[in-house]
């Protein structure tokens, strides 16, 4: 039976009249080809690309007549040319898929195209088209003419626009000069009536982006593009490239990849010294925490080098800043390559297409790489680093083009790719900071500079002191006018020579301690501004709490009116609604307690008396906090926490403090248990008792801690807390505060481990045990 059959109105006043398919207009078709290519420059990039796809070794760009109104572009290639069958079943059929069933070409590439809409961009770079194409050995090449302006008129369907399609003999005749050169094989695109003013800063931006279509440092070794401009303009003309060798004088070069076996690798090495750092291979899972089990991106490579505008040295040769400049401006950035092709927008030079916010995370941390004592505030500029992202249609292919060849789709394979490109960079910027640190501190160790200083002091006075006793000793002497003894000459000028030489040691000194001094007043300014913003959000803590608790308590009252009165007594409310209205109720009832209950614990964290130095007991503290919050630990995020009930553990502090370390921990628990079943959302705390001191031991069963971080994770605004798009996104200051809390308010230590006895991270406070008799912490 048909569906016809089956349709209601299947009866004998219905007939059929007739069958068609849909139509689309020679206007709408070509102007949906137009807002397929966003840009004359993508236009051309994707022509070139079908030259690569067709097996040439070369792709010429030539202008005629720019500066005037019939400007004419050629665009040839020496590939393997079409048949007169090829230009009529797949160039003129719009988003033919040939391209996709046949992924690779004669020569064995890849091939870059696939949708089958690059020709459409010909319309929008001129008015007229001759496509020109011969094949190796053939008899005879084909001609196709396209008037564009054919597809304006209103009333014309796409299907019914035709074109003349001709045989001739050879392509011989060039058709800019007119002269008479062999064309063996390949096809040439004639363009003109140019619709775009090719200015010489259009044509430069050209040529800027036909040198990043490839790689500069991954570039297909049999394929080359020129440019003519016809102007004899020798910065835009001939072969067009980037110099390679600048890229061996790059301060640090790194890669990062995801291997077959997803598993992730990264490596980071110099040039200019032996240092080397190195994430072993590692699980996907185990390296870039919250982004599931495997990458969905696939196996890929990450390669980037790192520049920090200084004079650099390539062997013997040495370049200078304004070479090195050059080449950044032209290349900056982090691209993406597809099978050693470009794809857009990601890493312009001119700065758009930052995928990894690498300019507005410079923004939030301008700190210099060794302007801290410790690393973690330092950031990668946007203008310091040439880098790519090497991918495969074979092996990425979750990773496709969005229709207008502007960027890739941007599902779950692409967070996956740029949360691993940002793992990537934040292990270098730790390193590269570390480096930077040691290496100030082995050349000019700042916490030595006021015993440098005070020595030299020292010795300058010691100096001054002999050659005051030589001047009274020759006082003394009997002498006759104008004669000095030799002896007292001779000291006398050995004196004066070491007093200069002193001075001199004195001078530098001075500098070294004006450095240290300044070193430590901006550390100390950063510290005093961070401690600031701290107490800001204590006051607005208190604020709220002072505010809300009031206000929270008449939610809950009102709340808990409407659920035992009013529900009880809303006869308008039938039988199948009440239990919906009434699990609402239960549900507003439920929240505003806890927004209440959390009211109370802000306004009371920031009272007078935790706000002191007192003795107190952590077990009771971490008890306390546990109940505050049990609501939404255990009701809410289904997490069951085991901790002690019992025991005094004494120590010397601040209980505030203790109460945010807590609070912190078991939030960052919380985020690192979301996708764990509920029943294995576990926390336990353990505290034992050593001769000077507790140990505090936290664990949790969430995703652990990204390997190689263990120490990072306490460095200020070090964040491994991603959303969905792979974006970082938490503020990387709360375990740098707990540090803080616990080894400078409690002069304890706390350390951090991958993975503890409950399969996520682990951390181990210790903490001295305050006396019993002086209530003084022990010291160890």
């Amino acid at each position: 039976m048909s569906q016809t059959d089956n349709h209601p109105m299947a009866t004998a006043e219905r007939k059929l009249l007739d069958s068609k398919p849909f139509s689309v207009s020679a206007r709408v078709a070509m102007q949906l080809g137009r807002e397929s290519i966003s840009s004359s420059v993508t236009a051309i990039l994707e022509l070139v690309k079908n030259a690569y796809d067709a097996d040439a070794t070369l792709v010429r760009i030539r202008f005629q007549g720019l500066d005037t109104d019939k400007a004419t572009m050629s665009i040839e290639d020496n590939g393997r040319g079409m048949t007169v069958d090829d230009l009529r079943n797949h160039w003129m059929v719009i988003g033919t898929a040939n391209k996709s069933k046949n992924r690779r070409t004669n020569k064995g590439r890849v091939q870059t195209g696939e949708k089958g809409l690059g020709r459409l961009g010909l319309d929008r770079l001129c008015k007229r088209t001759r496509v020109q194409s011969i094949t190796k050995g053939g008899q005879e090449g084909v001609e196709l003419d396209v008037d564009w302006s054919r597809y304006e008129q209103l009333e014309s369907r796409l299907e019914e626009v035709v074109h003349e399609i001709y045989g001739v003999p050879n392509l011989d005749q060039d058709p800019l000069t007119k002269a008479w050169v062999k064309f063996p094989h390949g096809t040439r695109l004639i363009l003109e009536d140019l619709e775009d003013d090719w200015s010489t800063e259009a044509l430069l931006e050209l040529k800027a982006e036909l040198s990043l279509l490839v790689s500069p440092f991954s570039a297909p070794n049999d394929f080359g593009i020129s440019m003519e401009t016809g102007r004899g303009d020798g910065n835009l003309d001939g072969v067009i490239s980037s110099p390679p060798f600048v890229l061996d004088a790059a301060y640090w070069k790194v890669i990062g990849t995801i291997n077959e076996l997803d598993m992730v690798e990264i490596q980071m090495q110099s040039a200019r010294h032996d240092t080397e750092y190195h994430l072993k291979a590692t699980p996907w899972a185990e390296a870039v925490k919250g982004m599931g089990g495997k990458p969905f991106c696939g196996p890929l490579r990450f390669e980037f080098y790192f520049f920090p505008r200084k004079d650099a040295s390539v062997g013997e040769q040495t370049l200078g800043i304004r070479d090195v400049s050059r080449f950044l401006d032209a290349n900056q950035g982090i691209r993406i390559y597809r099978d050693g092709f470009r794809v857009k927008p990601y890493g312009e030079p001119r700065g758009e297409g930052d995928w990894l916010r690498l300019a507005y995370r410079k923004t939030l941390s301008p700190e210099g790489v060794s302007q801290d004592r410790k690393p973690g505030n330092w950031r990668l500029g946007y203008h310091q680093v040439i880098g790519a992202v090497f991918l495969t249609q074979d092996k990425n292919p979750a990773l496709s083009d969005q229709t207008n060849r502007e960027g890739l789709v941007e599902g779950k394979a692409f967070a996956h790719l740029r949360a691993f490109a940002a793992r990537v960079v934040r292990f270098f910027e730790l390193k590269h900071q570390t480096f930077e640190i040691e290496k100030k501190a082995a050349l000019q160790p700042t916490e030595h500079a006021e015993e440098k200083a005070k020595a030299s002091a020292d010795a300058s006075d010691e100096a001054m002191k002999h050659l005051t006793a030589l001047l009274q000793k020759l006082q003394q002497t009997t002498v006759r006018p104008g004669e000095v003894p030799a002896m007292v000459t001779d000291e006398l000028n050995q004196a004066l020579v070491a007093t200069q030489q002193s001075l001199e040691k004195v001078k530098v000194t001075a500098q070294e301690s004006v450095q240290a001094i300044a070193t430590e007043k901006a550390q100390v300014e950063r510290q005093k501004n961070m401690m600031s913003n701290l107490a800001s959000l204590g006051i607005l803590a208190a604020s709220f709490g002072h505010e809300t608790v009031d206000w929270a308590g008449n939610v809950v009252k009102f709340a808990e009116r409407l659920d035992e009165d009013v529900i009880a007594k809303a006869w308008w409310l039938g039988e199948a609604e009440r239990p919906d209205v009434q699990k609402t109720m239960k549900f507003l009832v439920s929240e505003s307690r806890k927004l209440r209950k959390f009211a109370k614990f802000t306004l009371g964290n920031v009272s007078r008396e935790k706000r002191k130095v007192i003795k107190f007991c952590v077990r009771k503290t971490l008890a306390d906090v546990f109940t505050a919050f049990k609501e939404v630990i255990e009701d809410e995020k289904k997490i069951h926490p085991e901790y002690p009930e019992s025991g005094e553990y004494l120590i010397e502090g601040y209980p505030m403090d203790w109460e945010s370390i807590f609070v912190n921990l078991i939030l960052n628990s919380a985020w690192a248990m979301e996708g764990t079943p509920p029943a294995e959302r576990r926390i336990r705390v353990l505290i034992s008792s050593e001769v000077s001191e507790y140990v505090i031991q936290f664990d949790d069963t969430g995703r652990g801690l990204e390997a190689g971080t263990e120490e990072a994770i306490f460095n200020p605004t070090f964040t491994t807390k991603r959303n969905e798009r792979g974006e970082d996104i938490g503020t990387g200051l709360g375990l740098t505060i707990v540090k803080s809390f616990v080894e400078e308010n409690s002069h304890g230590t706390i350390a951090a481990k991958q993975r503890g006895d409950l399969g996520g991270a682990s951390f181990t406070i210790r903490v001295p045990r305050a006396s019993r008799t002086t209530g003084q912490p022990q010291k160890k």
